[in-house]
């Protein structure tokens, strides 16, 4: 089996996500936001602001959007938030999330169910919770986690501690719910079926294809264990969905592992120029989409990049390589954005530093400030 270099792997990579900047036939650009999110399969959306730069961030030059497209996506139900993969937020195309959840959901309740059980929660408890909770939002109703746990609380129902969380972690899993428009930083919780059409059943099989396919064309090379991971698929079904997909599928060794990735992926073209600096979205999927991430991220820095509570801070990307951290900072109507390198950047990079930084403030349809 033929191998590939760190370097080839990184260039595959970026390929793959949408953030090459030099590709020798690109893509034709998406030309709408939801194309964007349909490409990576789910965007991680714990961070809401920075899951929409993630998404806008596959955008560039002339099909470049803002931050206001992304929110419009989403209150015009392109695009929808719930609990997906992983038990986690993401954003996901609105006319995917109900095979997604259909697809995700036994491994994910089987392995919660012991943390649903340390808050008392059965399924004799969930037949009767679960109505009540219908209850509360039937007729359009968009309610915030604290107007929802009050009209749970008429109803006898305890929300107390971690068991309010655990309810809607169970109700959005089954579909029941998810979330709505937000109002102003909170979020609104809204019944599924109100708020988006119903789609035909994906069956099972095709569903494990599509997301196998979905994964390794836009985060590929990436390995079974990787997928398997990101997918909280049980570890039988991940492979079969990795059989099923690799007939579209190229692979080779990477440090003695298979990696897989899209027959489709557009080879990647060596520039000679200085290296890319790109500013990623905190959980980006570009860092947050694999169990090994030692190709991008030099184990000494990994601990400044993804603290111990599972934080996935904004990363400065250099030639593909996390090169630091990033954030923006809004005063005096500017928006002003500091780095924090784990190294001294490049002689000369403050000219390409500023223009990340300005497709960022572009995005976010703000002037820039002080760059540094």
């Amino acid at each position: 089996m033929a191998e590939i270099s760190r370097q080839e792997l990184i260039a595959l990579r970026l390929a793959s996500h949408r953030l090459a900047p030099a590709l020798s036939s690109k893509p034709a650009p998406f030309k709408r936001v939801e194309q964007a999110v349909q490409w990576l399969g789910a965007v991680q959306a714990q961070e809401y602001a920075h899951a929409r730069w993630a998404v806008g961030s596959r955008f560039t030059g002339d099909a470049a959007i803002s931050d206001a497209a992304v929110e419009q996506a989403l209150a015009q139900r392109k695009l929808v938030r719930s609990w997906v993969l992983r038990g986690t937020l993401h954003i996901v195309a609105a006319a995917e999330l109900r095979w997604m959840l259909a697809l995700a959901a036994p491994a994910l309740l089987t392995r919660t169910a012991a943390a649903y059980r340390e808050v008392n929660l059965d399924e004799a408890a969930f037949r009767k919770i679960l109505p009540a909770l219908r209850e509360c939002l039937e007729g359009g109703r968009q309610l915030t986690r604290v107007e929802l746990f009050a009209a749970l609380a008429q109803r006898r129902i305890n929300t107390e501690g971690h068991r309010g969380g655990r309810i809607l972690y169970r109700a959005a899993q089954t579909g029941l719910l998810c979330l709505g428009d937000p109002q102003g930083k909170q979020a609104r919780y809204t019944l599924l079926d109100e708020w988006l059409p119903l789609e035909a059943e994906l069956p099972r099989e095709d569903a494990l294809q599509q997301l196998a396919q979905r994964y390794f064309a836009s985060h590929g090379p990436a390995t079974l264990a990787d997928f398997t991971w990101w997918s909280g698929l049980v570890a039988s079904e991940a492979r079969t969905a990795l059989e099923m997909a690799a007939p579209g599928l190229t692979h080779a060794l990477f440090e003695g592992s298979t990696v897989w990735w899209s027959k489709r992926t557009p080879v990647p073209v060596q520039s000679a120029g200085k290296p890319a600096l790109q500013l990623l979205a905190g959980f980006d999927e570009y860092v947050l989409g694999y169990t090994d991430r030692q190709a991008i991220v030099d184990p000494a820095h990994a601990a400044k990049l993804m603290t111990p509570n599972g934080l996935f801070r904004p990363a400065l990307l250099l030639g593909g390589r996390v090169a630091g951290t990033w954030q923006a900072e809004l005063k005096k109507g500017a928006l002003n954005i500091s780095t924090a390198p784990f190294a001294p950047l490049p002689r000369g990079s403050g000219g390409v530093l500023r223009l990340a930084a300005q497709r960022y403030a572009d995005f976010m349809a703000l002037p820039l400030g002080e760059v540094g």
